[in-house]
């Protein structure tokens, strides 16, 4: 299928024409002057002043989708995980019975930039067992909790189930951008603020912040751990990301390369490579153990001089995203395009595309991968299906490889060159 594109776009060697389209899902719209796009119980949620919507995020479950559908209205919308798509939000079954729980509007009580994800690990899969008394206000076995970053520099937490507020963190001057829990089940909370500071937060120790990383010089604009939870990823103003050893929470190293203000990053499934979205109109991966420059995904061709691409270029990249099979990346940009990039085939144009809405600032996958989520200033929120994409055993052996083995420690290895290579991720495929 075709994109019929009004008028031409800075795209790379390949044409609209050529490349395939992006199906839409679905979509969440808050408008109540636009016709419903959702069940009709989402209208109760509409609003007419909209504000900006910063975060998409989906339970590492697949069974909810955080819409961050209003100034301070948080919607916890169930999502089929079978289907790849949004469940009624009707709260009744086919007969008509009501269903309780399923879908938890929360009034976060102040306006909310940013939304995640945390379950908790039970005591006795702890690799370090917490010493003393700690918090016990819900069973970490088995509850998600979410918590909400806010404008006004507070954090919040939330029971997914009731909507209750079960904790509210203080300590961040200015608006609180990002947040991100620890993949390992501690329930360590790493919050991103407009103060230039990253603050650690121990839910288990009652929320008690221990530790603020110090080392940008401008604002704070996203985080992200490693699969493992050994190292931070944090970008901000300032056009460099900085890598934090998160187990003597040390800044490790500065990655330097982007000529303008970086959004957003994300690590590969298996923690070997850190993509970065720049305002420069290029994703740059890179090795996150030694600063390399890996690969460069451009949004404009040719590339925009430097003097062009630190300013408004029309291109700005918004959001990456990493597709759970570790070998498909998908990126939003100011251009109104969406794309999806195969990273293992040595052509450096995306392999589909669509025309997305406008003003686009945030994105997601869905935990399996099938689903690309994409939210606006507007707060709408669109679904596209994943393009399928094929990837070989080589690929999936070398995942495997990297979730142990980080790169100074491949060159150990007894291993020809070229493999050696391979698993650094300096030859792709």
């Amino acid at each position: 299928m075709m994109i019929d594109s009004p008028a031409p776009r800075p795209l790379l060697e390949k044409t609209t024409t050529d490349l395939t389209h992006a199906r839409k899902v679905g979509e969440l719209r808050p408008t109540a002057r636009s016709a419903p796009a959702v069940p009709s119980a989402a209208n109760r949620f509409s609003r007419n002043n909209v504000d900006e919507c910063w975060h998409v995020v989906f339970a590492p479950d697949e069974t909810r989708f955080v819409w961050l559908c209003g100034t301070s209205k948080v919607l916890l919308v169930p999502w089929n995980r079978f289907k790849n798509c949004l469940l009624s939000l009707d709260n009744k079954d086919n007969e008509g019975n009501e269903i309780k729980g399923q879908v938890v509007c929360i009034d976060a009580g102040s306006p909310v930039n940013s939304a995640a994800f945390g379950m908790g690990t039970p005591e006795n899969q702890l690799t370090e067992q917490p010493q003393g008394d700690y918090w016990k206000r819900f069973d970490f076995s088995k509850e998600f909790v979410l918590a909400t970053g806010h404008v006004n520099g507070r954090v919040r937490i939330w029971d997914v189930y009731t909507g209750r507020k079960l904790l509210e963190l203080m300590d961040h001057q200015q608006s609180v951008r990002d947040l991100a829990f620890a993949p390992d089940g501690s329930l360590r909370l790493v919050t991103a603020s407009l103060d230039h500071t990253l603050k650690v937060w121990d839910l288990r120790d009652d929320g008690n912040m221990f530790k603020t990383l110090k080392g940008h010089s401008y604002e704070v604009f996203w985080c992200c751990w490693s699969p493992n939870g050994r190292l931070l990823a944090s970008a901000g103003g300032g056009k460099s990301v900085l890598i934090w050893n998160m187990e003597t929470y040390a800044l490790a190293r500065t990655l330097t390369g982007h000529q303008h203000n970086v959004g957003c990053c994300e690590f590969s499934p298996d923690g070997a490579v850190l993509a970065s979205a720049s305002w420069d109109t290029r994703v740059i991966l890179w090795d996150p153990f030694t600063g390399e420059i890996l690969r460069t995904l451009c949004h404009q061709y040719p590339l925009p001089r430097p003097i062009f691409a630190s300013g408004a270029n029309g291109s700005w990249v918004r959001g990456v995203a990493y597709a759970r099979n570790g070998c498909q990346i998908a990126t939003i940009a100011d251009d109104g395009y969406l794309r999806f990039w195969n990273l293992l085939e040595p052509d450096i144009d995306p392999v589909a595309m669509a025309i997305g809405e406008e003003d686009m600032v945030c994105c997601t996958f869905s935990p399996s991968g099938c689903v690309f989520a994409v939210g606006t200033k507007e707060s709408k929120v669109s679904f596209y299906a994943a393009p399928r994409t094929l990837f070989s055993l080589k690929h999936l052996a070398r995942m495997a490889v990297r979730q142990l083995v980080v790169t100074p420690d491949i060159d150990r290895l007894q291993l020809p060159p070229m493999l050696r290579t391979f698993l650094k991720y300096q030859q792709w495929y």
